[in-house]
């Protein structure tokens, strides 16, 4: 959807070819994998504005049918006069330049050998045209491009192109099948389910909020390309198993009301095919911040690979389906890692593009990229990518090589701006969303939408042990900061006085039962130093939780340092955003 749309509103003609019958992919409500990963942040905030348009909003983890908007995603794109829908269309064979045509029954097990690299002299192959029938009238047809991007996940459109790929042999990730249920006023009967895993209550997590969460996962070390319909069902067998120990089994008793809402019947995958670019993405390079030049699209989630859980893992040893996260360190949430856009084309087939989990990646540095928003940003820079191809009559490559200038400034433009053709000029609308800043829009108020001089925490020096929060609303920026009492902790903002004048000092807190009754705050300018002590258990009495700190004559320029410690404080110090705001 990102890349569809990008490309259409940068003048592209497009045709988007979905197989089932709603848009978002595991974002949709058939498989409801909640959109995570930040977006509007980094080298380029204005990427993820598309995403922005259509991405859940989904409140847990699996969601609501109605929190997946189907009908609004496909409203989108069809509001889109450069792009044509095809829902339920399938795809199976590619036309290649040199006259070959690959069909899908040609397409090998990825266990049976898990990585196509071209030799070394093979000349680079071209896609001419990819087929495709719906799959509910048996209509045949016949797309075909300049470009072609493969946003399947299993690089299927890769692979029959003889795309260069890897996948890792055995340990991957796997596919869940999310499930939910409720409790009635009345008993409600369960058939007993001979043909689901035996299991009793200690086979499985409890299923705790109603809901069957993304842990419900299997198929590390079976085939994800020719058994996907394999894995899916032994994750119903295990489902189902569950229920029936709940309903019938060991758990009977606790669950006479209790009945099924909903179970996911197709499955979310995580890992398969990774088609291979000019950049090949590591661990390393995410962990060690490697700047390529091309870096766009922010990466904020952490290197989370899936595993089978040991405790559940015993009794089903050949197929678990209970899976645990495993969460590396080294990428920065709120900014982002900026992955390259030379990962989003295939190295050997020059006419197709890639965006979503089948990029060029290892499989650790998928851990971070393969989640839906970051997914839906690689979209919308291929989409753009492609409308430089079709202006400059050029590859997907040579948008790197010979036009990043203009790319550069296509990743500036507001993700609504439009043209009709590459030929013409930009439309910016008048809904267009603010540019966020490197760190996104803020979560909380907007400090430049507050009076003054407003400096949020995110740019403050802090020392000692502060720890980052959100739970207390009415927060400045993108959270606040609490530190112990007499921990040693310090936050020092400095900033110079932009006027000659009279100022009054102000810092921001939320009050709180286990802040500091005696929070010591210093002011410290050219001509004095004040210490005042606030008592954060109560609520600050100015505008948007503001608390005065003193009033100051001043000169332009005067260098002001606002700090908030923690000696002898009486509780947790809070540090959230100072204001300088001129006396009237």
């Amino acid at each position: 959807m990102g890349a569809a749309i990008s490309a259409a509103r940068a003048g592209c003609k497009v045709a988007l070819i979905q197989d089932r019958g709603v848009l978002g992919g595991n974002g949709s409500s058939e498989i409801r994998v909640w959109a995570m990963g930040n977006i509007r942040r980094g080298k380029y905030p204005r990427i993820g504005e598309i995403v922005e348009e259509f991405a859940d909003r989904a409140t847990k983890s699996p969601g609501t049918y109605e929190e997946f908007e189907d009908a609004k995603k496909e409203a989108i794109v069809r509001a889109e006069p450069n792009i044509d829908l095809f829902l339920h269309t399938h795809a199976y064979a590619v036309e290649l330049g040199n006259g070959e045509v690959n069909t899908s029954d040609e397409l090998r097990s990825g266990l049976e050998g898990t990585s196509k690299e071209p030799a070394a002299n093979e000349a680079t192959q071209r896609i001419v045209a990819v087929k495709a029938f719906n799959v509910r009238t048996s209509e045949e047809l016949r797309f075909s491009g300049k470009l072609f991007c493969d946003a399947t996940g299993h690089g299927t459109i890769g692979a029959l192109a003889e795309a260069a790929w890897d996948m890792t042999p055995e340990g991957r990730m796997g596919m869940s099948n999310m499930w939910a249920w409720d409790e009635g006023d009345k008993p409600v009967a369960f058939p007993q389910t001979p043909w689901a895993l035996q299991m009793t209550m200690a086979d499985f997590p409890y299923p705790r909020d109603h809901h069957g969460q993304w842990f419900w996962e299997s198929g590390y070390d079976k085939d994800p390309l020719m058994d996907a319909e394999g894995i899916r069902d032994w994750n119903l067998r295990a489902v189902f198993g569950a229920w029936n120990a709940m309903k019938n089994g060991d758990g009977a008793d606790k669950h006479k009301t209790a009945y099924l809402t909903w179970i996911a019947y197709i499955g979310g995958p995580r890992e398969s095919r990774r088609l291979l670019g000019d950049v090949l993405l590591t661990q390393d390079d995410i962990v060690s911040k490697r700047d390529y030049p091309d870096g766009c699209v922010p990466s904020t989630w952490s290197i989370d690979l899936h595993y089978p859980k040991q405790q559940y893992a015993k009794k089903f040893a050949d197929n678990p389906f209970i899976s645990v996260a495993e969460h590396g360190t080294g990428v920065d949430r709120n900014y982002g890692y900026p992955v390259p856009y030379r990962c989003f084309y295939s190295k050997n087939v020059e006419n197709l593009f890639m965006a979503g989990r089948c990029i060029s990646v290892t499989h650790e540095a998928l851990g971070t990229v393969r989640v839906m928003k970051t997914c839906g940003m690689m979209g919308e820079v291929v989409g753009k990518a492609a409308s430089i191809c079709v202006l400059r009559d050029c590859l997907p490559r040579e948008v790197y090589e010979r036009y990043w200038p203009e790319m550069d400034q296509l990743l500036r433009l507001p993700g609504k701006a439009h043209r009709a053709g590459v030929d013409d000029e930009f439309t910016i609308p008048a809904d267009a969303l603010p540019e966020a800043g490197p760190y996104g829009a803020p979560t909380g108020l907007d400090p430049a939408k507050l009076p003054g001089l407003v400096l949020d925490d995110k740019l403050a020096k802090l020392s000692g042990e502060w720890a980052a929060g959100t739970g207390l609303k009415g927060y400045v920026g993108y959270a606040y900061q609490y530190a112990g009492n007499n921990s040693g902790s310090t936050c020092t903002w400095e900033f110079d006085t932009p006027a000659n004048g009279e100022y009054e000092v102000r810092i921001a807190y939320l009050h709180h039962e286990n802040r500091g009754s005696k929070v010591p705050v210093t002011v410290t300018t050219p001509h004095d130093e004040q210490t005042v002590r606030l008592d954060m258990r109560v609520e600050a009495p100015l505008d948007n939780h503001f608390a005065g700190v003193g009033t100051y004559k001043l000169t332009k320029g005067d260098r002001i340092r606002v700090v908030i410690s923690t000696q002898d404080a009486g509780g947790n110090a809070h540090a959230d955003a100072v204001q300088l705001l001129p006396v009237e």
